[in-house]
């Protein structure tokens, strides 16, 4: 990647390959020195079922259960970089990672969750008939202030970020159609981490407008990014493609003890 160019970038693409290496590519972009770009947006819709477990679900006395549980159903389970609780998705959902290194946001407390969620509200508004709304709805999974709800009842979007001295992370999971099987992990993981739940909080976007797909999703949020931020369209380095496709091991594999001991070298000028 040049330095010269695309310091903008907007990168739209299915995924990467499988869990680990989608959700290994943002937190080496993060670490990564010298990168070109200033901002990135990846928006993608996963290929494999995931559970992306958080730093604060590891120290669960039933982690070892909610990680067995997750293989037994399928899923891939991650510990991911940026923080939160756990969440479950399947190609049925839209995966948003925006990278900023332009931006100091360690000062900037809930203000970026509170903007982000402002704008993603706005987005769904747009997609048709669904009442989005900014909070927290009782018995959420992964409950937070800036949850995205339909009506005051469901949960459908969560987000999380990582902030690190090279830059921040900002992962946003908006679920479009919900699967019983995605129903199903988060009710059985939360149970074994300990978690309160109210099953009937899970839903998403489609469940409220029937038509829509995940592409659909996906178009809108690239559109709303590319407009907002003034993005140009690019693609993600392919080196830090390679690289994470690397990555493996472990039970729940950990992202960041991965990309701490398998570092990338500086962006190469292109």
């Amino acid at each position: 990647m040049s330095t010269a160019t695309n310091t903008r970038l907007l990168v739209t693409t299915g995924s990467t390959g499988p869990a680990i290496t989608d959700l290994v590519i943002p937190a080496l972009l993060l670490r990564t020195p010298g990168a070109a770009w200033h901002q990135l947006v990846h928006i993608y819709v996963p290929s494999g079922p995931t559970v992306a477990f958080s730093g604060r679900d590891l120290r669960s006395p039933g982690i070892t259960e909610a990680t067995a549980l997750a293989r037994e159903a399928g899923f891939e389970p991650v510990v991911r970089s940026p923080g939160g609780r756990m969440v479950a998705y399947d190609s049925g959902a839209v995966v948003i990672d925006h990278l900023d290194s332009t931006t100091d946001i360690r000062h900037a407390g809930s203000a970026t969750f509170a903007a982000n969620a402002e704008s993603h509200v706005r987005v769904l508004r747009g997609l048709g008939d669904v009442d989005a709304r900014i909070g927290e709805v009782e018995g959420e999974y992964c409950p937070g202030e800036y949850s995205i709800n339909v009506g005051g009842v469901t949960k459908v979007v969560g987000s999380a970020q990582r902030v690190t001295a090279t830059g921040s992370l900002f992962s946003t999971v908006v679920q479009v159609a919900v699967s019983d099987r995605v129903r199903a992990v988060i009710t059985d993981v939360s149970r074994a981490l300990g978690y309160d739940l109210r099953q009937s909080s899970i839903a998403g976007l489609a469940d409220y407008a029937p038509a829509l797909t995940s592409a659909e999703v996906a178009a809108a949020f690239a559109a709303d990014y590319r407009d907002r931020l003034g993005l140009a369209d690019g693609q993600l380095p392919p080196a830090v493609v390679a690289h994470a496709s690397r990555a493996g091991g472990g039970s729940p594999f950990h992202v960041d003890d991965w990309t701490r001991a398998n570092p990338m070298a500086a962006d190469p000028p292109g």
